[in-house]
């Protein structure tokens, strides 16, 4: 994961320009899940370049964003200058570095498609934790939409396994895991390592070339608004958002 961010090929940030809609509908739903909380230190774990970790101030006294690649931590000094009370440091899910019980938010958003098997990280969320602390976590979910209308039409079942999303190039290649999970999967995941789940959202529920082509921004995101709730419990959108709280 790290050589794939540190290669100088790469361009995170580059990769989320034309991703507007992305962007705003994952800041509208950490918003709505953090909606009047406030913390005393946050963890932005695998946050990259820092793209979210700003948004988390309003809740927050002080935030850290955690991220394995060198690059990605260079990056974030630049995007995140001029912004007090936020620390950069190496880490990464399953190593963050914070002792135990030392925060009372974690914020893991676009790092799950990259851990097939995440039980260690989130076992390290967990002990990083304060007791009744704060996670919301976000992973690319095998029953979206799209998924079971192909599901439907190929007659093949969605397994709860994580769902490989690379071609078989890159799996001959051993390039970097993109997995989607299975919500009822990630749910007992979260459930054997001691969190107890408060609400999820279905995000990004709008993705579509065609829709962003046509569609002004405000009014994809007003109605990505409206369906964030409403779509969370048919697990319709690409993006499932989650709210939890050590146990």
């Amino acid at each position: 994961m790290v050589a794939h961010y540190d290669d100088p090929t790469f361009s995170y940030d580059r990769y989320w320009m034309g991703r507007d809609y992305e962007h705003g509908a994952e800041v509208l739903a950490i918003s709505r899940l953090l909606k009047n909380q406030h913390f005393s230190q946050s963890a932005d774990i695998g946050g990259g370049y820092g793209r979210l970790t700003a948004f988390l101030m309003p809740f927050s006294q002080k935030a850290i964003l955690i991220e394995p690649s060198l690059k990605q931590r260079q990056l974030a000094k630049n995007y995140l200058k001029g912004l007090s009370n936020i620390a950069i440091q190496a880490g990464s899910t399953q190593h963050t570095g914070l002792p135990d019980t030392s925060v009372d938010l974690v914020v893991v958003v676009r790092v799950m498609h990259h851990l097939p098997d995440p039980i260690s990280s989130l076992s390290e969320i967990n002990r990083i934790l304060k007791p009744g602390g704060t996670l919301i976590l976000e992973f690319a979910n095998s029953l979206n939409f799209k998924s079971r209308i192909k599901s439907f039409f190929l007659g093949q079942p969605i397994l709860p396994t994580p769902l490989d999303r690379r071609s078989n190039a890159s799996i001959r290649h051993h390039s970097i895991a993109f997995v989607n999970h299975h919500p009822d999967t990630v749910f007992k995941l979260l459930n054997k390592t001691g969190f107890l789940i408060d609400n999820y959202l279905s995000v990004s529920n709008l993705r579509s070339p065609l829709l962003k082509k046509y569609l002004p921004q405000k009014m994809l995101l007003a109605v990505e608004k409206f369906f964030q709730t409403s779509l969370a419990h048919f697990f319709f959108g690409p993006s499932i958002f989650v709210l939890a709280h050590k146990g």
